[in-house]
């Protein structure tokens, strides 16, 4: 069978590179712009007193279903313009439904500026997104084996709630922050993002419910409740860099640190053994918003359809015209017998966040983070479920963190990060790299950023008044 192209398309881009959240970066003290997209209350007292971000990219990818072997030396591959042999790809078919996110995040030149009471940044990104959640496990199968799969063929199954969606837009935004209190015993800060989207391409397909058997080879019977999709897309010759809708965003988020040391802040201050704080509580809301997609945009509607879909093993899509046509022919007999209407809003992937940073010494951290996705709209992104407990060695040039993850409550992960003067690289998945686990998904980000010190400026002597020390840093 060939692929229904639009339906299964998270498990091609998983062979081929959900969403991560920097967990070896972004709960440092030096995180920065990189830390304040999981909580903008981040950006109120930071060690350093400016940051300049040049360029920071994040890519990931993970599936609950295709696993490329481990072993498989797929890098050492590639590097020899080598592939992959399909032997190596295997699939997780078990019971539960099947999901897949992936991410993609260029932060372009960025500032940002910081002290104990207020903070203020500003940001543009590019970002893409892709989400499916609620495949029904024997679909799956289906879609990877062919419809001649025979050990599922003549049985009845059914999935709810099934959903895809995916998006590539612009983003530019302002961060901004407050200390709202700030007493040696507590210390705490607020901070919103709020954004302007530009929304370039989306597609969204929901599955209220789905009810289906295979009985031959080329035969597939199938009755769905609810079915709904709309897209965005260039048509005529449109670039797929054109607007095509608009919205905003926004982001919110709390810190409380327990026993703040100002004097740790000061880069001027040589090795004093003191700890920045005992420890620091965080918790926000992000990505709440949606784009409204009104050019180039159509929806398609479907209430109570069925169909015995013959030749579904020959069935390909060359293209979104030719999937409107191919859906609406098969179930209504109409090329547009489904159209609704020519907008959409789609919801960017919301979560809910909790962070807790523990501090054993100046240097050593041990850091616990949750995120949560949170139910948003009709149609929208999602994002996956993350646990994760990250130890960390963290100085003023050079940090290293090995962040573990528990990804969507389905897979363990150890990661490695390390930042030196400027530069920030790591993984929250570093087992696809060595080749030392099987591999459902690939990420990495790294980000180059000049940390501006404030400068020192000590009495050494009456005659050496006003000459600054010889401790000033900036990076």
């Amino acid at each position: 069978m060939k692929r229904i192209g639009l339906l299964i398309s998270f498990f091609l881009v998983s062979l081929q590179i959900n969403a991560q959240e920097l967990w070896g970066a972004a709960n440092s003290n030096y995180a920065g712009a990189m830390g304040n997209e999981l909580n903008p209350a981040a950006v109120v007292g930071t060690p350093f007193k400016w940051e300049l971000n040049f360029l920071s990219i994040e890519g990931s990818m993970m599936n609950n279903y295709l696993y490329l072997q481990r072993h498989s030396q797929a890098f050492k591959n590639g590097m020899k313009g080598e592939g992959i042999g399909e032997d190596r790809i295997k699939d997780r078919f078990t019971t539960s439904d099947k999901a897949a996110f992936q991410k993609v995040n260029v932060m372009l030149p960025s500032f940002m500026v910081s002290n104990s009471k207020w903070g203020f940044g500003f940001h543009v990104s590019t970002k893409q997104a892709l989400s499916v959640t609620n495949v029904p496990y024997t679909l799956a199968k289906f879609l990877k084996e062919g419809f001649y799969y025979t050990p599922l063929q003549k049985l009845e199954f059914s999935g709810e709630n099934m959903s895809i969606a995916g998006m590539n837009w612009n983003e530019a935004g302002i961060t901004a922050g407050l200390s709202l209190v700030n007493r040696p015993e507590a210390f705490l800060t607020a901070g919103m993002t709020m954004n302007y989207l530009y929304g370039m391409n989306a597609f969204y397909m929901d599955v209220d419910k789905m009810d289906y058997n295979v009985q031959s080879d080329t035969m597939w019977h199938v009755a769905i409740s609810d079915l709904q999709y709309g897209y965005a897309v260039p048509v005529g010759g449109a670039s797929p860099l054109q607007k095509k809708g608009s919205g905003f965003s926004t982001s919110v988020g709390v810190q409380y640190y327990r026993n703040r040391n100002e004097v740790a802040y000061d880069p001027c201050q040589k090795e004093s053994g003191t700890k920045k704080y005992d420890y620091k509580i965080g918790f926000s809301i992000v990505d709440i918003g949606k784009v409204k997609f009104n050019r180039m945009a159509d929806t398609y509607k479907f209430d109570n359809i069925s169909t015995d879909w013959y030749g579904i093993d020959t069935v390909g899509i060359s293209g979104i015209s030719n999937f409107d046509s191919l859906i609406n022919s098969q179930f209504l007999g109409s090329i547009d017998g489904g159209y609704s209407r020519s907008s959409f809003d789609l919801w960017l992937p919301a979560a809910a966040s909790l962070q807790f940073d523990y501090a054993f010494s100046p240097n050593f951290y041990l850091n616990f983070s949750a995120i949560q996705r949170l139910p948003v709209g009709e149609h929208a992104l999602k994002r996956g479920n993350q646990l994760s407990i990250t130890p960390r060695f963290e100085m003023k040039r050079f940090e290293i963190a090995m962040p573990y993850s528990f990804y969507d409550y389905f897979r363990h992960r150890i990661g490695l990060s390390i930042r030196y003067g400027i530069l920030t690289v790591g993984t929250d998945m570093i087992g696809p790299y060595t080749g030392a686990s099987d591999a459902y998904g690939l990420d990495f980000y790294i980000g180059i950023r000049w940390q501006h010190f404030e400068s020192c400026q000590r009495k050494q002597d009456k005659a050496a008044k006003g000459k600054k020390a010889d401790c000033y840093t900036d990076f």
